[in-house]
């Protein structure tokens, strides 16, 4: 079991510069892969979606790929001279044509070496494309072990809470035995106080009695609810993405209790049943986390 929540990094080294690789990962219900990486890296993103898609299933995935500029520092400052001679030339020309005075200062030099600054020395994608993916994969194998170790953290407390429930069903069953009888019993003893003549074996008195008893009767919910707790617990002892699953099992288990919540007659099986609910929906808020 692996949680949708993770991060992963590695470094690698390229030509003249250093770059960092992040991987990180939140809560979603399909997968989407997000790439922030300088310009000429963008063509990368397909590449990088394909490596994520082959080992995770479900989360919002976002890859950073930032260069660290201290090491390309020295190329980040190189200034294409012979276009600067051009453009002040060309600047020169233009004011004599339009009988501007021309000066040149310090001022101008350096606004046009901004505009002429050489492009990034970043390397070609081609040529840093198979240590991008070698780097890709290393922070994805650590995210990878992030998600399951907490995936793990997250199994426990939700077997424990799952545990509870189970043992709330437990109480409830106990709680609600006999009740039918008890409704029997005390609608004899109001007909024979009323001075009704009327026993047991009357029709109408168990025709009130099969109506009473039928709709008391939380038998199929509890078998229902028992074979829900039999998936749900295979599910958390399976190797393979269940998140989906324990979400739609989870639905079906609100569903059992608040029927039997709605039979109970005794205050003590709906309190029961109230406390299972709330039990289930932290179990629902731990299940959205998990892949």
């Amino acid at each position: 079991m692996k949680s949708m929540t993770g991060y992963g990094q590695t470094t690698i080294d390229l030509a003249d510069c250093q770059a960092s690789i992040e991987i990180s990962s939140v809560n979603k219900k399909g997968l989407e892969v997000v790439l922030q990486a300088p310009k000429e890296w963008q063509a990368f993103e397909r590449t990088a979606q394909n490596l994520i898609r082959q080992k995770v299933e479900r989360g919002r995935i976002r890859i950073n790929l930032c260069v660290d500029s201290s090491l390309n520092q020295k190329s980040n400052h190189l200034w294409n001279e012979h276009a600067m001679d051009g453009e002040l030339d060309n600047l020169e020309k233009y004011c004599q044509s339009r009988n501007i005075p021309f000066v040149k200062s310090a001022e101008l030099v350096e606004r046009l070496a901004n505009s002429c600054r050489q492009e990034s020395h970043l390397p070609a994608l081609q040529s840093a494309e198979e240590k991008l993916i070698d780097g890709v994969s290393d922070a994805l194998e650590n995210l990878i072990s992030m998600r399951k170790e907490e995936g793990s953290l997250l199994k426990q407390d939700i077997s424990n809470r799952i545990g509870i429930v189970i043992s709330l069903v437990e109480q409830i069953k106990h709680a609600s035995e006999g009740v039918a009888e008890e409704w029997k019993n005390r609608l004899l003893k109001r007909l024979k106080e009323s001075g009704l003549e009327l026993d047991a074996s009357d029709d109408r008195v168990l025709k009130e009695f099969t109506i009473f008893a039928d709709k008391s009767d939380i038998s199929e919910e509890i078998t229902r609810i028992s074979s829900h707790f039999d998936q749900f617990q295979e599910c958390l002892s399976s190797d393979k993405p269940t998140g989906r699953k324990l979400e739609f099992i989870l639905q079906e288990l609100g569903r059992e209790f608040n029927t039997l919540g709605s039979k109970s007659v005794r205050p003590i099986c709906s309190e029961l049943a109230i406390n299972a609910k709330v039990e289930l929906e932290k179990i629902r808020e731990q299940v959205l986390n998990i892949e």
